[in-house]
Parts: C-alpha cells; sequence; structure tokens
C-alpha cells in the first residue's frame, strides 16, 4: 500500500489574471505561497516519506514549500504537467470562448470529451496521469508520497478514483488551490482508497478557486 498525498499548486499568476496556462510556465503569486506554506503546515506532522512534483514552477515551487520541512526535495515529473492546451495556452479565458466557442462549450460541458485546439485531450491526460501516478505508487510501495501537481490532472484523477472512466469528469468538480487530497493504492490489488479529496479548510479565508463556468 502506497499513500499518495496530492497538493495542488497555490494560486498562479494565470490563476489571478484568469489565463488558460495549461504548461506555460507561470509562477505562484504572493498568495499563492501563502497558501503552499499553509497546506505546508497542515502536513507539518503528516509521515511523508518522498516527494514527487511537476516541473512547472507553480507546482514545483508549491511541492518545494510543502516538502522542506520533511527535509525533502521534491523529485521533478514532466509527465505530472498540466494538460497541454494548444492554442489555449496562456489565453484569457472569455478570449478563448470568443475564438474557440464551439471546443470551449465541450470544455464546460464535457470536459472529458474535451481537446484544446492544437493541444492534448483530456482522455490523454487521464492515461498519462493515471500511467505515472501508478509508477510512483509501485516504485515507493509501502510509504508516504507527497505530488504537487495540477488542477486537471487532480480532477481526471478523481474521476479514475470513483472507478470511471473519463466520460465521467464532467461529474467531478475542481479541488481549491494548495488543497489536499489522500488517497491509498494498492498496489497488489490494483485499486485506490480515497481518504479525502480537495481539503482546503485549512487555508481559512485564503482560498481561492476555479469557477466552474
Amino acid at each position: 500500500m502506497t499513500r499518495m498525498i496530492f497538493v495542488r499548486h497555490g494560486e498562479s499568476t494565470g490563476n489571478l489574471h484568469r489565463r488558460f496556462y495549461g504548461q506555460t510556465d507561470g509562477p505562484l503569486t504572493e498568495r499563492g505561497v501563502l497558501q503552499a506554506y499553509a497546506a505546508a503546515e497542515y502536513l507539518k506532522d503528516t509521515r511523508i516519506d518522498i516527494a514527487y512534483a511537476s516541473d512547472l514552477k507553480r507546482a514545483y515551487e508549491t511541492g518545494r514549500i510543502v516538502a522542506e520541512p520533511h527535509g525533502l526535495t521534491p523529485i521533478p515529473s514532466s509527465r505530472l504537467r498540466e494538460i497541454y492546451a494548444g492554442e489555449w495556452e496562456n489565453m484569457v479565458f472569455e478570449d478563448i470562448f470568443e475564438k474557440y466557442p464551439e471546443s470551449f462549450g465541450v470544455w464546460i460541458s464535457d470536459i472529458g470529451s474535451s481537446r484544446p485546439d492544437g493541444g492534448e485531450s483530456v482522455a490523454e491526460l487521464y492515461e498519462r496521469i493515471n500511467a505515472e501516478v501508478w509508477r510512483i505508487a509501485e516504485e515507493n510501495d509501502g510509504k508516504t508520497v507527497l505530488v504537487a501537481i495540477h488542477a486537471t490532472p487532480i480532477r481526471v484523477l478523481n474521476c479514475y478514483w470513483l472507478g470511471e472512466d473519463v466520460c465521467g469528469a464532467k461529474n467531478v468538480g475542481w479541488v481549491p488551490n494548495a488543497s489536499v487530497s489522500v488517497v491509498d493504492y494498492d498496489i497488489k490489488a490494483h485499486s485506490t482508497l480515497v481518504r479525502t479529496v480537495g481539503e482546503a479548510s485549512f487555508m481559512g479565508d485564503m482560498v481561492t478557486r476555479i469557477p466552474e463556468k
């Protein structure tokens, strides 16, 4: 059994300015750094044996802050990156909707069937993220692993934890910035057991979220 502790990155400049960052490599905002430190405080007394993070700045810095009290430095992985958004990269959400109303409408209404124009499909992301998370879990059987990651990967992982294929992603929501999700991965049974998803109460009034629409 491997316990996986997923932390979504703190608020990024993309979140603040309502831009679709995808794999655009923007940093945390000042509030995002504070959110990461709040997550670090929340998890400081929790056993963490090893840490991994997306190699994009906003997730890696979040992982670094959370891992630091445990004397750990995250192992970077490009396979943990946010979805590659193609033509949508770094665009303001309203501009995406204006330029690509049909495809962005699918993103809003049926995200599991969505593909950003010129980018990675959510189905491809689902396969990429699940494969990488299972690889990490299997390599660290018996350990507790911190994984600093992004919003869409957590959304499709949550879909997987519920036993659904990617089409079910429309039925799960976004988790807040710097929120904590804990899931046990049973290596022998190749199954998962969810302990908590999107825990963010420790941030008080610093909680920030992606608008559902």
